[in-house]
């Protein structure tokens, strides 16, 4: 197998002969939505679990053009938050739509950098300067991503990606995270450096077209396989990865997970050792297989979701667990608040979880068949918390205008319980407590945007109680990105999956959208000497005039649709019916009918 090294000089002469071809176009683009976004989760998880859209959410990164091709096919009226949720994803695939050449950087900072990871990584090292260049094509994109730190230059995060039909086969590495969790994932999260290798994606979801196969609903399918370090006990040894996620029902999803680490020195290493492996016969390989759901519900007007993740060796051995609950929704009553989630997660990490048995210690994410365990250069590519670990995570969100993002989490946790060396987030049994609050934002000079900022502390607490030690470890970390946009040409326009639609700031004040209905001449019932038809060709100009909407021609296709409720001047305007009575004059009736008007607009 050639060497890692050898393609990344292979790769980056490629790269930038593009460049050298491609000067005049400089743009951000990518095909798909990497992991570490919150509000962009957020927003999709909003859209998905109201019905608004349908497709598979707990494999990352997300394809761009399957998101705008099923937020293309709702026809679902909207509330405000998922209203809210769909004008920001339109804005991100407006800037993600544009072709050609783009570039991108990032300076971080930090203070004891996170051990513990989540879905949103702020910052891992104690500096690190980060370049990236992406050229985006019809169906063709190379990402070259430099990131400099601790004197090492390192180009992970950097393919050659090719749209084929409804795949996409890609060659290098970029992000992973597979699961419902929030704050890690049991089988392939980002925790570890991406491995380099070869990877294959479904560009959409849509369900079979065979009958029986089509109750799978909307599904996605992740393949990926590459090199592990060589500086590894067992070196040259493989990993292979593979999801498939579904949507059976419009509230659920499940996924299939399988990895292994296989090949390798002085192992067998041929088709007959893959296919062995993917069968989990015994000695093919360190396997793990998982399985995980996420199930939403709304009662009372109160959404939550269930979610959870159960990983083993094979079916029935070695299971780890991870379970959580979360919630979400507006904030209302303050102006500059638009809507929150907060999620509570528990995860185990021991062999057979469901026993708490301790003789199953040292058993997570270890094989002895490859002494480095599950890992990639020494970081573990499952939780962050490594094996024999118990931790409990609260964390929520709150997003405000403009995409500003309030972030914070508490957890607690036991880490290593088994005091096992082969661990390496702590060498013995420890308490941890770990404190996070950070706080995301573009910063704009007049109208011209400076960059994005995220800014935060927080405190790890680690009391070992294997020699009586406390350590306190403060946090507080900076990091600063920017792009770079010079010559706008789109290339891939996502404006024939979607119809991008306005709204304007009075919108997102009411709660529901409902339908435009017309009145009707019965909806009224005028009393002696007004005549009918004037009043109703009254109400017609009036109407006209102050209806925003009056100026669509289309109104399928926008979704800036609403029902006026039929409106009486009896009861606060509740019973749809105009009562007009003898002692009313015509002055006096045509101020109800303007009051009704100015309620309706």
């Amino acid at each position: 197998m050639i060497g890692v090294k050898h393609l990344r000089n292979r790769f980056v002469l490629l790269f930038v002969l593009i460049l050298l071809s491609n000067q005049s176009q400089h743009l951000q683009a990518s095909p798909w939505a990497i992991p570490g976004d919150l509000v962009l989760r957020h927003d999709i998880q909003v859209l998905v679990d109201s019905g608004v859209i349908n497709m598979p959410i707990t494999t990352w990164p997300l394809a761009w053009g399957d998101i705008a091709y099923n937020l293309s096919k709702t026809e679902k009226e909207m509330t405000s938050l998922e209203l809210a949720s769909f004008q920001r994803i339109k804005e991100s695939l407006l800037k993600e739509e544009i072709g050609g050449v783009s570039a991108n950087s990032s300076l971080k900072f930090a203070k004891n950098p996170e051990t513990i990871t989540s879905f949103n990584d702020s910052v891992g090292y104690r500096s690190e300067i980060e370049g990236e260049s992406t050229y985006l094509g019809k169906n063709f994109a190379i990402n070259l991503h430099v990131n400099k730190r601790g004197g090492e230059t390192i180009f992970d995060e950097s393919y050659i990606a090719v749209a084929l039909g409804d795949y996409s086969i890609s060659f290098g590495s970029k992000k992973n995270w597979w699961g419902p969790g929030w704050g890690g994932s049991l089988i392939l999260s980002t925790n570890a450096a991406p491995i380099s290798g070869i990877s294959i994606e479904r560009n959409f979801s849509d369900p079979f077209e065979f009958k029986l196969l089509n109750r799978m609903g909307p599904w996605d399918l992740s393949m990926l396989i590459g090199e592990l370090e060589h500086s590894r006990t067992r070196s040259d040894a493989l990993f292979f990865g593979m999801r498939i996620g579904s949507r059976p029902l419009t509230n659920l999803e499940i996924g299939f997970s399988k990895t292994s680490i296989f090949c390798g020195e002085n192992r067998p290493c041929g088709f007959s050792s893959f296919s062995d492996m993917l069968l989990d016969k015994t000695e093919s390989g360190y396997n793990l297989s998982g399985f995980d759901f996420r199930s939403s519900h709304n009662i009372k007007n109160f959404p939550f979701a269930l979610y959870g993740q159960i990983v083993g060796q094979g079916i029935s051995d070695n299971h780890l667990g991870l379970f959580g609950l979360e919630t979400w929704g507006p904030i209302n009553g303050f102006n500059q608040l638009e809507s929150y989630r907060v999620f509570l997660e528990s995860t185990s990490t021991s062999c057979e979880f469901y026993k708490n048995d301790d003789s199953k210690y040292g058993c997570a994410y270890h094989d002895s068949l490859y002494p480095d365990g599950y890992r990639y250069e020494g970081v573990n590519i499952g939780h962050s918390v490594d094996g024999d670990a118990l931790l409990l995570t609260l964390g929520g969100i709150i997003v405000a205008q403009n995409s500003q993002l309030l972030k914070s989490s508490v957890s607690l946790g036991k880490l290593n319980r088994g005091s096992n060396d082969l661990y390496k987030v702590t060498q013995n049994n420890s308490d941890f407590f770990k404190f996070d609050l950070g706080y995301e934002f573009d910063l704009f000079w007049f109208d011209i945007p400076l960059g994005n900022f995220d800014v935060g502390l927080g405190l790890d607490v680690m009391r070992d109680k294997v020699n009586n030690t406390t350590q306190k470890e403060p946090r507080v970390y900076v990091s600063y990105s920017n792009s770079l946009d010079f010559n706008p040409k789109k290339v891939r326009d996502y404006s024939k999956y979607l119809a991008l639609i306005e709204v304007s700031e009075d919108d997102f004040n009411d709660e529901v959208r409902f339908p435009e209905t017309l009145i009707k001449a019965s909806d009224f019932t005028i009393m002696d000497e007004m005549n009918l038809s004037e009043l109703i060709i009254l109400i017609d100009q009036i109407s006209i005039e102050r209806n925003p909407y009056s100026g669509i021609k289309n109104k399928k296709e926008s979704t800036k649709t609403r029902e006026f409720q039929k409106q009486s001047m009896e009861n606060n305007l509740d019973y749809g019916i105009l009562l007009a009575g003898e002692q009313n004059d015509l002055t006096k009736i045509m101020l109800q009918l303007d009051q009704t008007i100015e309620n309706r607009n």
